[in-house]
């Protein structure tokens, strides 16, 4: 499983910033080519939050 990595800031208070993990469904090469597109629709629910970055790693997702 590809894990498509995000770092997320509130947009109240830009210092407060963590990394969300969201599985990707495809290979490497699809997370890098689509995986800006993939950020945008999970922000998409998320009004408060802006993306500041986006990567790419084959690593396993722990289990939720």
């Amino acid at each position: 499983m590809i894990a498509l990595t995000l770092l997320i800031c509130l947009n109240a208070d830009p210092s407060n910033c963590h990394k969300e993990d969201v599985a990707f469904d495809g290979s490497i090469m699809q997370c890098a080519m689509f995986g800006q597109a993939a950020a945008a629709n999970y922000m998409g629910g998320r009004p408060k939050w802006s993306l500041k970055r986006y990567s790419c790693s084959s690593r396993r997702l722990k289990s939720a």
